[in-house]
């Protein structure tokens, strides 16, 4: 058996009931933020918002939430897997792929490109 040591008398502990985004919710347990610091380049980015699903054409010309889909779509995500998929969402933005898709991809890249000063 592992001894413990159990604590009394401490102040109120740093973290909040929250959900995993920072949203307020008393059914939730106690959590703190724990900085993340991602370096991706634009096919990862492109690849993310891509497979994660999250946006819409509509939002695209919000960039919070262009921020906001691309920090779940990396918490929602394997690191190995969207680096894979990165070719892949290249080559939608180069027209090869459905029609619709590659809409899509050029949508997604100028919205990138607009929050985040990369290109492909």
């Amino acid at each position: 058996m592992m001894p413990a040591t159990l604590l009394s008398g401490l102040p109120a502990l740093p973290g909040r009931r929250v959900n995993v985004f920072g949203e307020p919710d008393e059914e939730e347990f106690v959590r703190v933020a724990v900085p993340v610091v991602a370096h991706l380049s634009f096919p990862d980015m492109l690849a993310l918002l891509i497979g994660s699903g999250g946006l819409v054409y509509g939002e695209l010309d919000d960039d919070q939430t262009v921020r906001d889909a691309l920090n779940f779509a990396i918490l929602a995500t394997d690191v190995v897997m969207f680096e894979d998929q990165a070719a892949d969402a290249l080559a939608l933005l180069h027209g090869r792929g459905d029609a619709a898709s590659v809409k899509w991809a050029r949508a997604l890249a100028a919205a990138i490109t607009r929050v985040y000063g990369v290109a492909a």
